[in-house]
């Protein structure tokens, strides 16, 4: 696991049951938890550019 990546890292803090029930999320999804915050990220940037076009519309 682990390797070289084009991918940038970013710390963020969470509440400690933020953290445990992610973690839970990661391990019944048979990912990791870094996998599962970029794909929460993702799914919001593309509400907020959705959200943004519509303004601008």
């Amino acid at each position: 696991m682990g390797g070289k990546t084009d991918l940038e890292r970013v710390v963020a803090y969470v509440p400690p049951e933020w953290k445990k029930e992610l973690e839970a999320w990661a391990e019944a999804d048979e990912r990791s938890m870094s996998w599962l915050v970029a794909k929460l990220i993702d799914k919001a940037l593309q509400e907020r550019r959705k959200q943004a076009d519509v303004v601008r519309h």
